[in-house]
């Protein structure tokens, strides 16, 4: 089973701007239902945070003191947005951030992770929580 949400081309239909922009037109208004773009809310961060985090535009740059851990990165998000991402605090031992930021830039907002705390065995004693700013 399949559903189109698009207006279907005609098979060897001319393809003239109006047939080729209007569905492109729909997806436009589809993608800003999801939330995203200039105003963006707090759910859309925290629902699309991950995809984004999978994006990159270009290769991430190393942290300066653990060069294992990636401590900046453009990336994309799923409303094409740039933003980037920065390791606020890196646990040494466990070569992790525990404290990171990540911007959407079309709307201006910032999405904080912090307090994650781990043990001397590895396993997470307080898990961080996420806050939209």
């Amino acid at each position: 089973m399949t559903t189109d949400f698009h207006t279907p081309i005609s098979f060897e239909a001319d393809a003239d701007s109006s047939v080729v922009n209007a569905p492109l037109a729909d997806l436009d208004a589809a993608i800003g239902l999801q939330g995203g773009g200039a105003s963006a809310k707090s759910a859309y961060l925290l629902a699309n945070y991950v995809a984004a985090m999978n994006r990159l535009s270009g290769a991430p740059t190393p942290h300066g003191t653990y060069p294992d851990v990636i401590g900046s990165a453009s990336v994309i998000w799923p409303d094409g947005s740039a933003g980037t991402y920065t390791a606020v605090t890196v646990n040494g031992t466990w070569l992790e951030a525990t404290n990171w930021t990540l911007t959407h830039t079309s709307s201006g907002k910032t999405l904080t992770f912090s307090g994650l705390v781990r043990n001397s065995s590895g396993f997470i004693t307080t898990p961080g929580t996420l806050a939209v700013s």
